[in-house]
């Protein structure tokens, strides 16, 4: 299994995930402590302290060990999920990443590169559909070299009278193998 040691793949992305719900867990616990506050606002609460009865406002009574308690799990809070979205975060980042580094193989012209993503992964669809066009690609423009390679090969025996016969075959055939892919000068006739 293909194991990742590097976490932090595409940091931007990364982080830009993750914001979102740090700053959700603020609000919630905002949220919460002023929810508190507000519903204990006109009521008192008795208690002891240190073997004293005290009669205080609950708001009061409640202050410090409320918003210590509400810290202490948002601090809590906050790191789990750190955690968890940097492990889930990963499992976007890291294909992508793959995802962009084959890519920049097959424009340098290797068509023999494959995406390989782990089971725990998103894009695992993603990643056969890519092969799948690797692997097209592959064929067909293996197909034009070795029609080409045949072409040249004829051409070397222009003495021989099936000549003009057999270069028009391999011509035809590597139009036809041509004819499947739509370029930009062609894309710009049609407009």
């Amino acid at each position: 299994m293909l194991r990742r040691k590097n976490f932090l793949i595409n940091k931007r992305f990364q982080f830009t995930f993750l914001a979102p719900f740090v700053v959700l867990l603020i609000l919630e616990s905002v949220l919460i402590v002023g929810l508190f506050f507000y519903l204990s606002q006109d009521t008192l609460t008795t208690g002891y302290v240190d073997s004293v009865l005290r009669v205080e406002r609950t708001q009061n009574f409640f202050f410090v060990p409320f918003l210590l308690v509400t810290l202490i799990a948002a601090l809590g809070l906050a790191m789990t999920g750190m955690v968890i979205f940097a492990v889930l975060s990963h499992r976007l980042a890291g294909p992508v990443y793959r995802f962009e580094k084959v890519l920049e193989q097959v424009e340098g012209g290797n068509l023999t590169t494959r995406v390989h993503l782990r089971k725990t992964d998103q894009f695992t669809d993603m990643e056969k559909a890519m092969n799948r066009f690797i692997v097209s690609l592959n064929r067909r423009i293996g197909g034009i070299k070795t029609e080409l390679a045949e072409a040249k090969n004829i051409l070397s025996k222009k003495d021989d009278p099936a000549i003009l016969a057999k270069i028009s075959e391999k011509v035809n055939l590597i139009a036809e193998d041509v004819k499947h892919f739509k370029v930009m000068s062609e894309a710009n006739d049609e407009e």
